[in-house]
């Protein structure tokens, strides 16, 4: 909740956050493998719920690189309590980051989801997963498939 005595805008804690990891601030156990280029590059190609559309995540991020770290135009989402599109847009950015860490950085997720979680709070309607569900292949896994497959040629009846 806001409080008047300490204006702190959780958006800009995210992209602290985000930066912090990227410039090793905030250790991130894995090794050395340029994941803060994949993650950045992520983060460019993504795209979020914009004004009636979907659009490039470049509207959002004015920065992100392993040396500047993570910069985002956090103005753009201050009306998010009251504009639903706005809130759209909040919520898919830590969508977004969050995917990208999955992929990129699974390491980082532990660190990444309080910070996360705290901005989500700010969104009203928001279903964003900020452990960044971890990969899984399929919904029934590989049992299922190999029920199924068995089923099907009839083998084992």
């Amino acid at each position: 909740t806001y409080d008047p005595e300490h204006p702190i805008e959780p958006f800009d804690g995210v992209a602290k956050a985000v930066t912090d990891m990227l410039l090793h601030l905030t250790p991130v156990d894995r090794r050395e493998d340029g994941w803060q280029g994949g993650f950045c590059s992520c983060m460019e190609n993504g795209h979020i719920s914009s004004w009636y559309q979907y659009s490039s995540a470049m509207y959002l991020i004015d920065t992100c690189n392993p040396t500047e770290g993570f910069i985002m135009r956090t103005g753009h989402l201050q009306d998010r309590h009251t504009e639903p599109l706005q809130g759209m847009m909040a919520c898919d950015t830590l969508k977004l980051i969050s995917y990208c860490m999955s992929h990129h950085a699974q390491e980082a997720l532990p660190a990444w989801k309080p910070t996360c979680s705290n901005a989500h709070y700010t969104i009203g309607a928001c279903d964003v997963d900020c452990s960044g569900a971890v990969h899984r292949f399929g919904g029934l896994g590989l049992a299922g498939l190999l029920a199924g497959a068995l089923a099907v040629f009839g083998i084992g009846a």
